[in-house]
């Protein structure tokens, strides 16, 4: 049973404590903007990180409690990616100058993430393809009923993950 209403502001809080207190981690929460819903911009934009020239730029989507909330679950996050996508507005990567052709590094001061509920975080791990999300320097942010958050990296994307991944287990 559902202990919370998964709705974006749940979202963006359980992130932002999730990043704030994560173990060596180096987010600040003064550090961090948290937008009011219907605000124009980022869900979420923290400055700082580990060498304070770093920002982390989310964009949080919550759990639908429409009719068709099942379908609404597993494809808002192409809407969470387009306005993300919106939001690049730094050079993403530096291409060789010998052949043209080579990336040789990406620009990784630029972090960004989807925050979804874990049934769309789900469908969007297996959908998005790696490549991509190491190019974007992509993450997903998982939360699950009881607000318990995980964190995808980009080696995670372009997968399926099994269901026990996106929530805590009492070890």
């Amino acid at each position: 049973m559902e202990k919370h209403a998964i709705t974006e502001s749940f979202v963006v809080k359980s992130i932002v404590t999730y990043l704030v207190n994560k173990e060596n981690g180096n987010w600040h929460e003064d550090n961090a903007k948290i937008s009011n819903l219907h605000e124009h911009g980022p869900d979420i934009i923290l400055r700082g990180g580990k060498r304070n020239g770093e920002h982390f730029i989310i964009e949080c989507k919550g759990k639908s409690q429409a009719q068709s909330a099942n379908s609404v679950n597993k494809e808002v996050w192409l809407t969470a990616l387009g306005q993300l996508l919106q939001r690049i507005t730094v050079k993403r990567y530096t291409i060789s100058r010998k052949d043209g052709k080579t990336i040789t590094s990406i620009n990784r001061a630029y972090k960004y993430g989807l925050g979804l509920y874990w049934v769309t975080a789900r469908v969007a791990l297996r959908r998005i393809p790696r490549e991509v999300a190491e190019v974007l320097s992509l993450y997903i942010f998982s939360v699950d009923d009881d607000g318990f958050v995980t964190q995808f990296t980009p080696k995670d994307f372009g997968k399926d993950h099994l269901e026990e991944e996106f929530h805590k287990t009492d070890d």
